[in-house]
This record gives structure tokens, C-alpha cells and sequence, in this order.
């Protein structure tokens, strides 16, 4: 009985240690909603897709967008969507990461992710400068290149959330010896 209840309270510890550190990164990495809009100046390395199929339209990602180039897709884009989920329109996209954070944080869909522009200007055949371009280009869904289960996916190529990176050695320790007796 001594023992059963040792284990309880063991696995209880652990979660709770686990809560402590989920909490602390998230206080630690959400940031401020911006008080104003900004503007490309510079060409990022990486440029953000949201995986469409995964994207459960909260609205969040669009709200913390430093330039706001986040938007809902078309109504009828996606057929049997109601509200259309969101995506970037990546020509204006500054590769801030701000997106993929809050939607990994703040809803734990884990949708959002980075893509190496030379990789998006081979696939979709454009060019990423360092500025917006000159007129307005609507988000389009690019399922196929950027959704789980798309034709010719390369979301595993893709960069998510790097909250591990965020971890001190004694977090990741916990989360391990957590994984470990999980299994």
C-alpha cells in the first residue's frame, strides 16, 4: 500500500514539475500583441505555411502577426470548411517565428510551420525579395505542398516550434525521466 502510494505521489510530482515547465516557457516565449504594424526589409531566410488540414481557425496566429500578412483563406476555398482556417501570404512573410510559437503554445495545434525560402521558391516557382510585393496577393491554401497527407509534402521538412531549444538541462531532464516512465 506504502509503495502504491509512493508511486502516486511520484507521478503526480512529475506532472506537476511538467506543468511547471510548460507554464514557464509559455510565459517565457508568448510575446506581446504589437502595437503596431511593421514592414518588410530585409529577404528571411525561412517563410511561414500553415498546414491547412491541421489549422483549426482560432485566430490566434493572425492577431500576433508582427506585418499581418496572416489571413482567413476565401470563403469556399476549402470545400466542407465552414470557416476557412488561416495562412500566410509568404511574399510579405518577415520569418519571425512569432506564429508558430502562438499556435504551439496558445493552442497546442502545432500548424504553423518554417520553410527555407529557396526550398518555397523552388516548389511554387517564385521569388521571395525583401520587400512586400507591390499589390496584394491572397493567401491560397497550398495543400499539397505543405499539409500532412498533401501530394507532394514537404511538411516534414519544415520547422515547428523550438520551445526544446528553450529548455534548461534540468527541464529536459524531467521531461525525460517522465518519458521514460511512461513507457
Amino acid at each position: 500500500m506504502i509503495i502504491r502510494v509512493d508511486l502516486v505521489l511520484a507521478r503526480e510530482n512529475a506532472i506537476a514539475a511538467i506543468d511547471i515547465i510548460k507554464r514557464r516557457l509559455k510565459e517565457d516565449r508568448v510575446p506581446d500583441v504589437p502595437d503596431e504594424i511593421g514592414e518588410k526589409k530585409k529577404r528571411p531566410r525561412e517563410v511561414a505555411f500553415m498546414d491547412v488540414n491541421l489549422c483549426f481557425p482560432c485566430g490566434k496566429c493572425p492577431e500576433f502577426c508582427p506585418v499581418q500578412c496572416i489571413e482567413y483563406l476565401a470563403p469556399d476555398t476549402l470545400a466542407g470548411r465552414g470557416i476557412q482556417p488561416v495562412q500566410d501570404r509568404f511574399q510579405e512573410c518577415i520569418g519571425c517565428y512569432i506564429c508558430v510559437e502562438v499556435c504551439s503554445l496558445l493552442t497546442d495545434y502545432d500548424a504553423i510551420r518554417m520553410y527555407e525560402v529557396d526550398l518555397v521558391e523552388q516548389l511554387l516557382g517564385v521569388t521571395i525579395t525583401d520587400r512586400k510585393p507591390d499589390g496584394y496577393i491572397p493567401a491560397q491554401p497550398y495543400e499539397e505542398y505543405f499539409s500532412e497527407g498533401g501530394a507532394h509534402s514537404v511538411r516534414h521538412l519544415g520547422k515547428g516550434s523550438r520551445i526544446r531549444e528553450k529548455m534548461n538541462a534540468e527541464e529536459r531532464a524531467i521531461l525525460e525521466q517522465e518519458r521514460k516512465r511512461a513507457q
